[in-house]
């Protein structure tokens, strides 16, 4: 039962991470008084683009919840775990909604600091997971899939690095926190597209 109900997960997880990706490009393409360089993607959740960047996170929530089940259920590994810190992540994105960001200039609030420490906590745990996946398809997925796993993982730390170098030195963030922050998220975003393969393939 579990070894059908596997790879039938893992096609769930890869259709809701195409409408992901497809709905957060949607979201810089529709009008906005947001830009891709001056705003963090947060910002979106509030404001005219609101209901498109809500129907983005609650997707995510159960992308992550449906690839954990499907990783959970997959062939037996060493690195099953990983399907835990995949579980947190939907319950993040389930509460994200609920924890509105700040925008740039308004007054800092409860809310949004709670949004910051729950955007934290899933980047980091998004990136931290990615050892784990890579090892887990390492010996079931194709070389090649294994091998752009890999180079999107360092793609994306890549792109943590800068994204927290315009944090803290606070003149670059205004032209390099946006940038660095969207190439972060769809690096993340086509690595577990990648992995929802690999679980199906597997």
């Amino acid at each position: 039962m579990t070894i059908t109900l596997a790879p039938a997960l893992a096609g769930l997880a890869l259709a809701l991470g195409i409408a992901r990706l497809i709905m957060f490009i949607a979201l810089h393409l529709v009008p906005s008084d947001y830009n891709i360089v001056q705003h963090a993607v947060s910002d979106y959740a509030v404001g005219p683009t609101h209901r498109l960047a809500t129907a983005v996170t609650w997707t995510s929530a159960v992308f992550w919840a449906v690839l954990a089940g499907a990783v959970a259920l997959g062939p037996p590994t060493p690195e099953k775990n990983v399907a835990l810190w995949l579980a947190a992540l939907a319950v993040i994105f389930a509460a994200l909604p609920l924890l509105p960001t700040d925008v740039e200039g308004q007054p800092a609030t409860l809310i949004g600091r709670l949004h910051l420490v729950a955007a934290i906590a899933w980047f980091s745990i998004a990136y931290s997971c990615m050892g784990s996946i890579v090892r887990l398809l390492t010996p079931l997925a194709p070389r090649g899939l294994v091998s752009f796993l890999g180079v999107t993982r360092w793609v994306t730390a890549a792109a943590l690095i800068a994204l927290v170098t315009a944090l803290v030195i606070r003149r670059l963030r205004p032209y390099a926190f946006g940038i660095s922050e969207r190439i972060f998220l769809l690096a993340v975003y086509v690595f577990y597209l990648g992995a929802a393969v690999g679980l199906l393939l597997a």
